[in-house]
C-alpha cells in the first residue's frame, strides 16, 4: 500500500531547515507527500520540494546561503528593519517567473493580511511574490502587496497551517504537521536577533547606545510565549493526524547556523515517529484516532 501524507510546515526562521531533513527521512521511509502547505521558512522549503527539488539539492541551497547578502533593502519597500533585496534576487535564479501552475505537487503558502487580521492561503500567481509575503516578519522585513492585500509572515496567525493542507488533499490522506515550537510548559530560551550582522554600524550603534538590546530580548522572548500558545490553540483547534515536533525550539529566528545539523534534527524527528507514522495507514486505527479527536 502506498504510503502517502500531506504536509503542514510551520514557521519559524532557520529553524524551519529542520523541515529539509523530515522530507528527506519520509522519503528513504517509503512515504510520499502528496501535498505539503507552508508558512514562512515553511513555505520557503515547501515551495522547493513542489517544484520538484530533491531534499538533497534543497539541502545545498540552504548550506550555501549566506544570510548577511540575503536581507539588504532597497528604495521604495515598506519600513522594515531588514529587507528582501537579496532573497528576492536568489529565488528569482532559481525559480525565475514560475508560478504555483508549475508545480509538480499542490501546495500553498499562507500569510496574514493585516487589515483585517485574516489568514490567506496563496495557491495562484507568482510563486516568489508569495513566499515573500509568507516571510514578511513585521517590523523586521517589509510587508508585500498581492491583489490589493498588505501581506505579512503567514505565522502571525496561525503557525502551522493544518488545515491549508487539509484542503489540497482528500479525506483519507493524513495530515501531519511539523511545529518548529517548544510546546507550551517547556521553559523559553532568550530569542535574540543578532542585527549587528544585517544593519549598518552607524544603527548598530545607536541602538545599543539607547539599551534597546535587552528591551528587544524580552520582546522577542514574550513573542516566543505569545507564539508557542498560538501553536497549541491551532494545532488543538485543526487537529492534525500526527504531530512531529524536531528539536529545535532553542534555535534564534535568524541565528547562524550549520544546516546540516539542523537538517540532521529534522531526520531523527521523523525517525522517533515512525511508529505513529505506521500507524496512519491502519484504517481502522486512523478512524479511531480522528473519532478521538
Amino acid at each position: 500500500m502506498e504510503k502517502r501524507i500531506a504536509l503542514a510546515l510551520g514557521g519559524g526562521g532557520v529553524k524551519g531547515i529542520s523541515h529539509i531533513g523530515v522530507l528527506r527521512r519520509l522519503e528513504q521511509r517509503g512515504f510520499t507527500v502528496q501535498s505539503l502547505a507552508g508558512t514562512s521558512i515553511g513555505a520557503l522549503v515547501g515551495a522547493f520540494y513542489a517544484l520538484g527539488y530533491a531534499p538533497d539539492h534543497i539541502e545545498e541551497l540552504f548550506a550555501n546561503f549566506r544570510q548577511s547578502q540575503l536581507y539588504g533593502k532597497v528604495k521604495g519597500e515598506e519600513p522594515s528593519l531588514l529587507g528582501f533585496n537579496g532573497l528576492a534576487r536568489r529565488l528569482k535564479e532559481l525559480v525565475g517567473d514560475r508560478t504555483f501552475a508549475d508545480l509538480k505537487i499542490p501546495f500553498a503558502a499562507t500569510a496574514t493580511w493585516v487589515e483585517y487580521g485574516r489568514e490567506v492561503c496563496l495557491r495562484e500567481g507568482s510563486l516568489i511574490e508569495a513566499l515573500l509575503a509568507s516571510m514578511a516578519l513585521p517590523g523586521i522585513f517589509p510587508m508585500r502587496f498581492i491583489n490589493g492585500m498588505g501581506l505579512v509572515d503567514g505565522g502571525m496567525l496561525n503557525p502551522v497551517p493544518v488545515n491549508a493542507a487539509r484542503a489540497l488533499t482528500t479525506p483519507d490522506t493524513p495530515i501531519v504537521a511539523i511545529p518548529l515550537t517548544a510546546p507550551l510548559g517547556v521553559p523559553a530560551t532568550m530569542e535574540r536577533i543578532v542585527l549587528s550582522r544585517f544593519i549598518p554600524r552607524w544603527l548598530n550603534e545607536r541602538i545599543k547606545r539607547m539599551r534597546l538590546v535587552r528591551a528587544a530580548d524580552v520582546f522577542f522572548l514574550t513573542q516566543d510565549m505569545m507564539n508557542r500558545a498560538n501553536t497549541t490553540h491551532h494545532l488543538e483547534a485543526s487537529k492534525p493526524d500526527l504531530i512531529i515536533r524536531p528539536a529545535v525550539a532553542h534555535l534564534n529566528t535568524l541565528q547562524k547556523v550549520d544546516a546540516r545539523a539542523i537538517i540532521r534534527i529534522g531526520e531523527e524527528a521523523v525517525e522517533a515517529a515512525l511508529p505513529q507514522l505506521s500507524k496512519l495507514f491502519d484504517t481502522n486505527a486512523l478512524a479511531q484516532a480522528r473519532a478521538d479527536i
